[in-house]
């Protein structure tokens, strides 16, 4: 009988060892679930932010296409004006083509 108690001590012992390592593996895999949850969620928000960011790049583009016409129209119209001296537009032009240059290419593109 003496035998017997050590053994059902170990028994017992062992069992609460694998319980412990059986919950903790659950807990493993909760973290690991949660886990894969956020980097998803992320994942999504790096999406949106993507494709906010191009379409707000595609309307700068666009309204920076639309004045560039416009301006180039203007030049156009003034340079076959009677009289102009075409030497005076360059300079404006160049300026034109400039700033806009530096705001294609500036970080900031929103209108101010």
């Amino acid at each position: 009988m003496e035998r017997r108690l050590p053994d059902a001590a170990v028994a017992e012992a062992m069992n609460r060892v694998l319980a412990a390592e059986s919950e903790a593996a659950a807990e493993i895999a909760a973290a690991e679930r949660q886990a894969e949850s956020l980097i998803e969620a992320a994942r999504a928000r790096r999406r949106q932010i993507l494709d906010t960011a191009r379409r707000r790049a595609s309307r700068m583009h666009a309204r920076a296409r639309a004045r560039l016409q416009g301006a180039l129209q203007e030049l156009e119209a003034r340079a076959a004006a009677p009289g102009r001296d075409t030497t005076e537009l360059r300079p404006l032009a160049r300026l034109a083509l400039t700033n806009l240059a530096r705001r294609l290419t500036s970080v900031d593109h929103e209108p101010h």
